[in-house]
Protein backbone atom coordinates (compact mmCIF):
# COMPACT_ATOMS: atom_id res chain seq x y z
CA UNK A 1 0.00 0.00 0.00
CA UNK A 2 2.74 2.15 0.60
CA UNK A 3 4.04 1.87 -2.62
CA UNK A 4 1.35 2.30 -3.95
CA UNK A 5 0.44 5.82 -2.44
CA UNK A 6 4.00 6.76 -3.04
CA UNK A 7 3.75 6.44 -6.74
CA UNK A 8 0.39 7.99 -7.27
CA UNK A 9 1.58 11.11 -5.26
CA UNK A 10 4.82 10.81 -7.55
CA UNK A 11 2.10 10.79 -10.95
CA UNK A 12 0.01 13.99 -9.01
CA UNK A 13 3.17 15.71 -9.05
CA UNK A 14 4.17 15.14 -12.39
CA UNK A 15 0.70 15.74 -13.63
CA UNK A 16 0.85 19.33 -11.81
CA UNK A 17 4.18 20.02 -13.17
CA UNK A 18 2.72 19.34 -16.72
CA UNK A 19 -0.29 21.50 -15.91
CA UNK A 20 2.27 24.54 -15.05
CA UNK A 21 4.06 23.59 -18.90
CA UNK A 22 0.77 23.91 -20.47
CA UNK A 23 -0.35 27.00 -18.69
CA UNK A 24 2.84 28.55 -19.24
CA UNK A 25 2.98 27.80 -22.48
CA UNK A 26 -0.95 29.00 -23.22
CA UNK A 27 0.08 31.82 -21.73
CA UNK A 28 2.86 32.68 -23.97
CA UNK A 29 0.79 32.02 -26.78
CA UNK A 30 -2.20 34.35 -25.93
CA UNK A 31 0.53 37.11 -25.36
CA UNK A 32 2.02 36.81 -29.18
CA UNK A 33 -1.67 37.05 -30.43
CA UNK A 34 -1.96 40.19 -28.61
CA UNK A 35 1.13 41.61 -29.19
CA UNK A 36 1.86 45.39 -28.58
CA UNK A 37 0.25 47.32 -31.90
CA UNK A 38 3.37 49.85 -33.14
CA UNK A 39 0.37 51.78 -34.80
CA UNK A 40 -1.79 52.38 -31.17
CA UNK A 41 1.07 52.49 -28.93
CA UNK A 42 3.19 55.72 -30.79
CA UNK A 43 2.44 58.70 -32.05
CA UNK A 44 3.31 60.04 -35.32
CA UNK A 45 6.22 61.39 -34.05
CA UNK A 46 7.51 58.23 -32.15
CA UNK A 47 6.16 56.40 -34.98
CA UNK A 48 8.72 57.87 -37.35
CA UNK A 49 11.50 57.91 -35.03
CA UNK A 50 11.47 54.22 -34.07
CA UNK A 51 10.80 52.88 -37.92
CA UNK A 52 12.14 56.22 -39.88
CA UNK A 53 9.06 56.32 -42.49
CA UNK A 54 5.48 57.44 -41.60
CA UNK A 55 2.32 55.10 -40.54
CA UNK A 56 0.93 55.73 -44.31
CA UNK A 57 4.22 54.84 -45.90
CA UNK A 58 4.56 51.94 -43.92
CA UNK A 59 0.89 50.99 -44.40
CA UNK A 60 1.40 51.08 -48.10
CA UNK A 61 5.06 49.24 -47.39
CA UNK A 62 3.03 46.17 -45.62
CA UNK A 63 0.28 46.46 -48.47
CA UNK A 64 2.73 45.86 -51.39
CA UNK A 65 4.89 43.23 -48.87
CA UNK A 66 1.93 41.38 -48.38
CA UNK A 67 1.32 38.66 -51.24
CA UNK A 68 4.92 38.38 -50.76
CA UNK A 69 5.47 37.43 -46.68
CA UNK A 70 1.77 35.96 -45.53
CA UNK A 71 2.15 32.26 -44.28
CA UNK A 72 -0.35 30.33 -44.97
CA UNK A 73 -0.71 28.18 -41.80
CA UNK A 74 -3.28 27.36 -39.00
CA UNK A 75 -0.80 28.67 -36.27
CA UNK A 76 -2.49 30.82 -33.82
CA UNK A 77 1.07 32.29 -33.18
CA UNK A 78 2.18 33.14 -35.93
CA UNK A 79 3.24 36.57 -36.90
CA UNK A 80 1.48 38.91 -38.82
CA UNK A 81 2.94 40.34 -42.01
CA UNK A 82 2.86 44.18 -40.40
CA UNK A 83 4.29 42.79 -37.05
CA UNK A 84 6.82 41.28 -39.57
CA UNK A 85 7.85 44.49 -41.28
CA UNK A 86 8.15 46.65 -38.38
CA UNK A 87 9.94 44.34 -36.98
CA UNK A 88 12.74 44.69 -40.17
CA UNK A 89 12.15 48.37 -39.92
CA UNK A 90 13.58 48.50 -36.53
CA UNK A 91 16.23 46.25 -37.32
CA UNK A 92 17.17 48.50 -39.93
CA UNK A 93 17.14 51.83 -37.66
CA UNK A 94 19.16 49.96 -34.98
CA UNK A 95 21.19 47.58 -36.29
CA UNK A 96 21.29 45.15 -33.54
CA UNK A 97 19.32 41.72 -32.88
CA UNK A 98 19.66 42.33 -29.01
CA UNK A 99 18.02 45.53 -29.11
CA UNK A 100 15.21 44.40 -30.61
CA UNK A 101 14.76 41.63 -28.55
CA UNK A 102 15.05 43.76 -25.35
CA UNK A 103 12.42 45.75 -27.64
CA UNK A 104 9.98 43.07 -27.79
CA UNK A 105 10.60 39.84 -25.62
CA UNK A 106 8.26 37.77 -26.68
CA UNK A 107 10.54 37.31 -30.00
CA UNK A 108 13.29 35.30 -29.78
CA UNK A 109 16.82 36.48 -31.54
CA UNK A 110 16.06 33.73 -33.78
CA UNK A 111 12.69 34.59 -35.07
CA UNK A 112 13.82 38.32 -35.52
CA UNK A 113 16.70 36.99 -37.63
CA UNK A 114 14.59 34.79 -39.76
CA UNK A 115 11.68 37.31 -39.73
CA UNK A 116 14.78 40.46 -41.18
CA UNK A 117 16.01 37.94 -44.08
CA UNK A 118 12.17 37.07 -45.04
CA UNK A 119 11.52 41.19 -44.99
CA UNK A 120 14.71 41.99 -47.07
CA UNK A 121 14.41 39.20 -48.77
CA UNK A 122 11.20 40.52 -50.01
CA UNK A 123 12.46 43.98 -50.66
CA UNK A 124 15.10 43.48 -52.94
CA UNK A 125 12.51 41.17 -55.57
CA UNK A 126 11.68 45.18 -55.73
CA UNK A 127 14.57 46.10 -57.43
CA UNK A 128 13.53 46.50 -60.81
CA UNK A 129 10.60 48.63 -59.60
CA UNK A 130 12.76 51.05 -57.67
CA UNK A 131 16.18 51.04 -58.84
CA UNK A 132 15.83 52.04 -62.14
CA UNK A 133 18.80 53.41 -64.16
CA UNK A 134 17.48 55.97 -66.57
CA UNK A 135 17.06 54.33 -70.40
CA UNK A 136 14.12 56.50 -72.30
CA UNK A 137 16.16 59.71 -73.93
CA UNK A 138 13.32 61.43 -71.73
CA UNK A 139 14.45 60.08 -68.51
CA UNK A 140 18.26 60.72 -69.61
CA UNK A 141 17.07 64.40 -70.64
CA UNK A 142 15.49 65.03 -67.30
CA UNK A 143 18.21 63.55 -65.49
CA UNK A 144 20.82 65.48 -66.90
CA UNK A 145 18.81 68.98 -66.67
CA UNK A 146 18.43 68.58 -62.95
CA UNK A 147 22.16 68.25 -62.72
CA UNK A 148 22.84 71.33 -64.88
CA UNK A 149 20.40 73.16 -63.14
CA UNK A 150 22.10 72.44 -59.94
CA UNK A 151 25.54 72.08 -60.93
CA UNK A 152 26.41 73.58 -64.40
CA UNK A 153 27.97 70.18 -65.47
CA UNK A 154 25.98 69.37 -68.58
CA UNK A 155 25.76 65.56 -69.72
CA UNK A 156 25.89 64.06 -66.47
CA UNK A 157 23.48 61.05 -65.61
CA UNK A 158 24.67 60.04 -62.46
CA UNK A 159 27.35 60.41 -59.87
CA UNK A 160 29.16 57.40 -59.04
CA UNK A 161 31.19 56.45 -55.86
CA UNK A 162 31.67 53.45 -53.57
CA UNK A 163 30.92 53.08 -49.36
CA UNK A 164 31.50 50.67 -46.89
CA UNK A 165 29.58 48.91 -44.88
CA UNK A 166 31.13 47.37 -41.67
CA UNK A 167 30.41 43.29 -41.90
CA UNK A 168 31.09 39.96 -40.00
CA UNK A 169 34.31 38.65 -41.39
CA UNK A 170 32.71 35.19 -43.15
CA UNK A 171 36.06 33.86 -42.64
CA UNK A 172 37.82 30.83 -45.08
CA UNK A 173 39.98 31.33 -47.75
CA UNK A 174 38.60 34.46 -49.11
CA UNK A 175 38.68 36.13 -45.69
CA UNK A 176 41.96 38.48 -46.29
CA UNK A 177 39.76 40.04 -49.21
CA UNK A 178 37.50 41.35 -47.15
CA UNK A 179 39.33 43.58 -45.24
CA UNK A 180 39.53 47.20 -46.35
CA UNK A 181 42.34 50.69 -45.87
CA UNK A 182 40.73 50.70 -42.05
CA UNK A 183 42.09 47.06 -41.18
CA UNK A 184 38.40 46.13 -40.70
CA UNK A 185 36.22 43.76 -42.54
CA UNK A 186 33.65 45.38 -45.26
CA UNK A 187 31.61 44.87 -48.04
CA UNK A 188 32.51 47.62 -50.64
CA UNK A 189 29.02 48.71 -52.10
CA UNK A 190 28.87 51.25 -55.35
CA UNK A 191 25.93 53.42 -55.90
CA UNK A 192 24.97 55.55 -58.28
CA UNK A 193 22.51 58.45 -57.84
CA UNK A 194 20.65 61.54 -59.54
CA UNK A 195 20.96 64.85 -58.59
CA UNK A 196 18.03 64.34 -55.72
CA UNK A 197 20.05 61.30 -53.84
CA UNK A 198 17.96 58.65 -55.79
CA UNK A 199 19.62 55.25 -56.23
CA UNK A 200 19.83 54.11 -59.75
CA UNK A 201 21.97 51.48 -59.45
CA UNK A 202 23.75 50.01 -57.10
CA UNK A 203 26.00 46.40 -56.41
CA UNK A 204 26.61 45.11 -53.02
CA UNK A 205 28.40 41.79 -53.61
CA UNK A 206 32.38 42.86 -54.01
CA UNK A 207 34.78 42.54 -50.36
CA UNK A 208 35.91 45.13 -48.66
CA UNK A 209 39.25 44.83 -50.22
CA UNK A 210 38.64 45.80 -53.76
CA UNK A 211 39.26 48.96 -55.55
CA UNK A 212 36.25 51.62 -56.55
CA UNK A 213 37.59 51.42 -60.48
CA UNK A 214 37.67 47.46 -60.23
CA UNK A 215 34.04 47.17 -59.37
CA UNK A 216 32.91 49.93 -61.61
CA UNK A 217 34.92 48.15 -64.30
CA UNK A 218 33.38 44.70 -63.74
CA UNK A 219 29.56 46.20 -63.31
CA UNK A 220 26.86 46.26 -65.74
CA UNK A 221 26.25 49.50 -65.94
CA UNK A 222 29.89 50.02 -67.32
CA UNK A 223 29.37 47.36 -70.00
CA UNK A 224 25.88 49.50 -71.10
CA UNK A 225 27.67 52.77 -70.91
CA UNK A 226 30.79 52.15 -72.74
CA UNK A 227 27.91 51.08 -75.63
CA UNK A 228 26.54 54.44 -75.40
CA UNK A 229 29.46 56.29 -75.64
CA UNK A 230 28.88 58.28 -78.77
CA UNK A 231 26.53 60.19 -77.11
CA UNK A 232 27.41 62.80 -74.69
CA UNK A 233 26.32 61.85 -71.06
CA UNK A 234 28.45 60.44 -68.49
CA UNK A 235 28.91 60.00 -64.65
CA UNK A 236 30.62 62.22 -62.17
CA UNK A 237 33.40 60.19 -60.44
CA UNK A 238 36.42 61.16 -58.21
CA UNK A 239 40.12 60.67 -59.65
CA UNK A 240 40.03 56.89 -58.17
CA UNK A 241 37.72 55.60 -61.52
CA UNK A 242 40.31 56.99 -64.61
CA UNK A 243 38.84 59.56 -67.06
CA UNK A 244 36.76 57.63 -69.29
CA UNK A 245 34.54 58.52 -71.86
CA UNK A 246 31.53 57.53 -69.66
CA UNK A 247 32.88 59.07 -66.78
CA UNK A 248 34.18 62.52 -66.29
CA UNK A 249 37.07 63.29 -63.03
CA UNK A 250 38.28 66.18 -61.91
CA UNK A 251 41.61 67.83 -63.27
CA UNK A 252 43.81 66.89 -59.94
CA UNK A 253 46.33 70.31 -61.23
CA UNK A 254 43.79 73.00 -62.77
CA UNK A 255 46.16 75.17 -65.17
CA UNK A 256 43.22 77.77 -65.77
CA UNK A 257 40.14 79.67 -65.07
CA UNK A 258 38.26 77.00 -67.20
CA UNK A 259 39.77 74.00 -65.59
CA UNK A 260 39.10 75.44 -62.21
CA UNK A 261 35.27 76.06 -63.23
CA UNK A 262 34.79 72.62 -64.49
CA UNK A 263 36.28 71.10 -61.11
CA UNK A 264 33.90 73.49 -59.51
CA UNK A 265 30.80 71.93 -61.17
CA UNK A 266 32.39 68.25 -60.92
CA UNK A 267 32.60 68.68 -57.14
CA UNK A 268 29.57 69.98 -56.57
CA UNK A 269 27.53 67.39 -58.86
CA UNK A 270 30.02 64.41 -57.08
CA UNK A 271 29.40 65.32 -53.25
CA UNK A 272 25.37 64.66 -54.14
CA UNK A 273 26.37 60.82 -53.72
CA UNK A 274 28.62 61.46 -50.99
CA UNK A 275 26.09 63.53 -49.22
CA UNK A 276 23.56 60.55 -50.11
CA UNK A 277 25.24 58.05 -48.23
CA UNK A 278 25.53 60.16 -45.01
CA UNK A 279 21.69 60.72 -45.09
CA UNK A 280 21.14 56.63 -45.96
CA UNK A 281 23.24 55.70 -43.11
CA UNK A 282 21.40 58.07 -40.60
CA UNK A 283 17.98 56.80 -41.95
CA UNK A 284 19.36 53.31 -41.85
CA UNK A 285 22.06 52.96 -38.87
CA UNK A 286 22.23 49.28 -39.89
CA UNK A 287 24.56 49.91 -42.59
CA UNK A 288 26.87 51.09 -40.06
CA UNK A 289 27.87 47.61 -39.39
CA UNK A 290 25.95 44.36 -40.64
CA UNK A 291 26.35 41.20 -38.26
CA UNK A 292 24.58 38.83 -40.62
CA UNK A 293 25.59 35.64 -42.91
CA UNK A 294 27.27 37.02 -46.06
CA UNK A 295 24.13 36.31 -48.46
CA UNK A 296 21.68 38.03 -46.20
CA UNK A 297 24.27 40.96 -45.67
CA UNK A 298 24.24 41.61 -49.18
CA UNK A 299 20.24 41.25 -49.72
CA UNK A 300 19.81 43.64 -46.45
CA UNK A 301 21.75 46.50 -48.38
CA UNK A 302 20.20 46.05 -51.41
CA UNK A 303 16.67 45.84 -49.73
CA UNK A 304 17.37 49.07 -47.62
CA UNK A 305 18.40 50.82 -50.92
CA UNK A 306 14.87 50.23 -52.06
CA UNK A 307 13.62 51.49 -49.32
CA UNK A 308 15.70 55.05 -49.31
CA UNK A 309 13.85 55.52 -52.44
CA UNK A 310 10.68 55.21 -51.22
CA UNK A 311 11.66 57.19 -48.59
CA UNK A 312 12.71 59.72 -51.37
CA UNK A 313 9.17 59.45 -53.44
CA UNK A 314 7.28 59.44 -50.77
CA UNK A 315 8.77 63.02 -49.82
CA UNK A 316 9.94 61.12 -45.87
CA UNK A 317 11.26 63.98 -43.66
CA UNK A 318 14.77 63.93 -43.54
CA UNK A 319 16.28 62.15 -40.42
CA UNK A 320 17.33 64.73 -37.67
CA UNK A 321 20.87 63.64 -35.68
CA UNK A 322 24.79 64.37 -36.52
CA UNK A 323 26.17 64.14 -39.84
CA UNK A 324 27.31 60.87 -40.58
CA UNK A 325 30.71 61.27 -42.37
CA UNK A 326 31.23 59.28 -45.68
CA UNK A 327 34.48 57.02 -44.88
CA UNK A 328 37.70 57.53 -45.79
CA UNK A 329 37.87 58.55 -49.30
CA UNK A 330 38.07 56.59 -51.93
CA UNK A 331 41.63 55.96 -53.88
CA UNK A 332 42.26 58.79 -55.56
CA UNK A 333 45.14 56.94 -57.59
CA UNK A 334 43.46 54.89 -60.24
CA UNK A 335 44.48 51.72 -61.60
CA UNK A 336 46.73 51.23 -64.24
CA UNK A 337 44.71 51.69 -67.43
CA UNK A 338 42.24 53.53 -65.53
CA UNK A 339 42.64 56.64 -68.17
CA UNK A 340 42.43 56.59 -71.73
CA UNK A 341 43.16 58.84 -74.20
CA UNK A 342 39.41 59.31 -75.80
CA UNK A 343 38.63 60.36 -71.79
CA UNK A 344 41.38 62.77 -71.66
CA UNK A 345 39.83 64.10 -75.04
CA UNK A 346 36.32 63.78 -74.31
CA UNK A 347 37.12 65.73 -71.39
CA UNK A 348 39.20 68.76 -72.68
CA UNK A 349 36.84 68.99 -75.43
CA UNK A 350 33.89 69.67 -72.58
CA UNK A 351 35.91 72.16 -70.79
CA UNK A 352 36.71 73.93 -74.07
CA UNK A 353 32.94 74.09 -75.18
CA UNK A 354 31.17 74.58 -71.80
CA UNK A 355 33.36 75.93 -69.54
CA UNK A 356 36.18 78.41 -71.18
Amino acid sequence: MAAAAEGLLHDLEHYENFLNIFNQHQQQVVERVNRKDPFQVYNEAEFRYRYRFSKQTTLELIDILSPTLARHTTRRDALPVHLQVLTALRFYAVGSFQILHGDDALMSQSSVSRVVLDVSTALATLRPRYIQFPRTPQEVLRVQQRFFDYSQFPGVIGAVDCTHVPIQNPGGEQAQRFINRKNTSSLNVQMICDCDGRILNVVARWPGGSHDSRIFRESAIKHQLEAERQDAKWLLGDSGYGCQPYVMTPLLQPANPAEQRYNTAHKRGRCIIERTFGQMKRRFPCLKGLRLKLETTMTTIVAVTVLWNISLERREPEIDGPEVLHEIPGDIRPLPGGRNVEGLIRRDNLIRQHFA
